[in-house]
């Protein structure tokens, strides 16, 4: 192989190796801007959908059948913005000629990572509340209800936190992580899909910018399960148990939400930065050494990447 300075002159007229590439490089740098702006308007164009067109079509369809009772409504919003997201994700596929389990929901080993992510969930948060019961910064006691309250409110709950898992992972971890990723990255599409998984928390009441600190970071591991799994299901798992041992088995703040069905009353004693105070666990600083274990676990457990990208994305589809 020959550098610079042993090659020959090139007689005049001739194009010299430079020149083939620099004028090579341009239809690839062509290609490159292609491939991100079809990135960008497909993702964009999937948020203009979902957001502007389905969510409003659907809650406007469903509003017949719940006129007597508003309130319902509100607790099957979950489960109607679901809906909206599965469409738009199934009508971006049909465009993209793909199945709609390409972008993280086909999994050969589905019931395997699920309940792994499932069972990380929830001795994660005991972990962490188990901290705090030895330090005498939380007391728990026993609610006083019914065994069959118990057990209805246990399974009815244990079904809604698997929609908003099932929601929020498709939501900011599904087509549009997948989509932005081909035009940006993977983890700059990671970032910002945390960014907006933490804005979309901003309104809870109870919510504090510590706790969105956390749901960012939160974001940020679930996608790194993604990226070494290269399934959502861990996610989905995860999350849901997080949310369901916070909610109804602990009783304690769930991004500043308090449910009004749970198995154990708790009550936080010390400073907000230790307990989370009005957000919960997720507004503790010791979350994020939570978050940074569960990585970790994450890293030996799944030492490889397993993330694909989209099968035409090796031919310049963006």
């Amino acid at each position: 192989m020959q550098d610079a300075e042993n090659q020959p002159f090139n007689e005049p007229g001739a194009s010299s190796d430079l020149d083939l590439g620099s004028s090579s490089s341009k239809p690839m740098r062509l290609h490159s801007f292609n491939g991100r702006w079809r990135a960008g308007t497909r993702f964009f164009g999937f948020l203009i959908l979902v957001r502007l067109v389905l969510i409003p079509l659907v809650f406007w369809a469903a509003q017949p059948f719940f006129q007597n009772d508003k309130v319902y409504l509100g607790d099957f919003s979950e489960s109607l913005v679901l809906a909206c997201v599965l469409i738009g994700t199934w009508i971006m596929a049909k465009v993209e000629r793909r199945s709609v389990l390409s972008y993280g929901l086909k999994d050969r080993r589905a019931f395997r990572h699920l309940a792994t992510g499932a069972l990380t969930g929830f001795l994660s948060l005991t972990l962490m509340l188990l901290g705090l019961l030895a330090t005498g910064h939380v007391e728990f006691r026993l609610s006083r209800s019914s065994i069959a309250v118990f057990v209805g409110t246990a399974f009815t709950n244990l079904f809604g936190f698997l929609i908003v898992a099932v929601f929020e992972e498709t939501a900011f971890r599904g087509y549009a992580l997948y989509t932005l990723r081909q035009g940006i990255g993977f983890w700059p599409a990671a970032i910002a899909m945390s960014l907006f998984f933490a804005f979309a928390h901003r309104g809870n009441p109870g919510e504090a910018n510590a706790g969105l600190v956390a749901v960012f970071v939160f974001g940020l591991m679930l996608a790194f399960s993604l990226w070494r799994t290269g399934s959502l299901l861990w996610a989905i798992g995860f999350h849901c148990t997080w949310d369901y041992s916070e909610s109804f088995l602990y009783g304690v703040p769930d991004s500043g939400l308090v449910s009004p069905e749970h198995l154990l009353s708790a009550k936080f004693l010390g400073p907000a930065w230790i307990t989370g105070g009005s957000v919960g666990p997720e507004g503790s600083w010791f979350i994020f050494l939570i978050l940074a274990t569960v990585a970790v676990v994450i890293h030996f457990r799944y030492p490889q990447r397993r993330f694909s990208a989209l099968p035409s994305e090796g031919r310049g589809l963006g």
